[in-house]
């Protein structure tokens, strides 16, 4: 008697299943926060050159400057030194503090993609499932 009982209910638990997965009205539900990764790449860009830069490079340019020629041209050739020494050593002081940025791209279950920018690897690749919280996102 209960292997009659039993094999009817897993005859009953089988036919709901089936017309289950047949019902057309039956959907699926999509993760609207949860995606793959599909490309990390990093990128680096020149970080701001400060007063140090500014300052070292003016006093370089400046000392070079009189070093040439003699009288009126001589102050020229310092003052000019001295701006175009800041203006070089600003923008060499922006190469040296280069800022990496690692871009995260991100296709969510839902069909939608977004990109996500990290200064820190994230130590994410191609094909990790994550799920966004907040503004960020995390391996899931």
């Amino acid at each position: 008697m209960k292997n009659i009982q039993a094999a009817l209910l897993a005859l009953a638990l089988s036919a709901s299943a089936a017309g289950a997965q047949a019902d057309p009205h039956h959907k699926h539900r999509v993760c609207n926060t949860c995606g793959k990764v599909t490309n990390v790449y990093v990128t680096e860009q020149n970080g701001k050159g400060g007063a140090a830069g500014v300052i070292v490079g003016g006093l370089a340019g400046g000392l070079l400057g009189n070093q040439v020629g003699s009288g009126t041209g001589k102050s020229l050739a310092t003052v000019a030194g001295a701006v175009g020494g800041a203006y070089a050593g600003k923008h060499i002081e922006g190469r040296m503090n280069k800022v990496r940025t690692w871009n995260v791209k991100v296709r969510f279950d839902n069909g939608k993609t977004d990109t996500f920018y990290f200064r820190d690897n994230p130590r994410m690749q191609n094909g990790d499932r994550v799920r966004r919280t907040d503004r960020t996102i995390v391996r899931s």
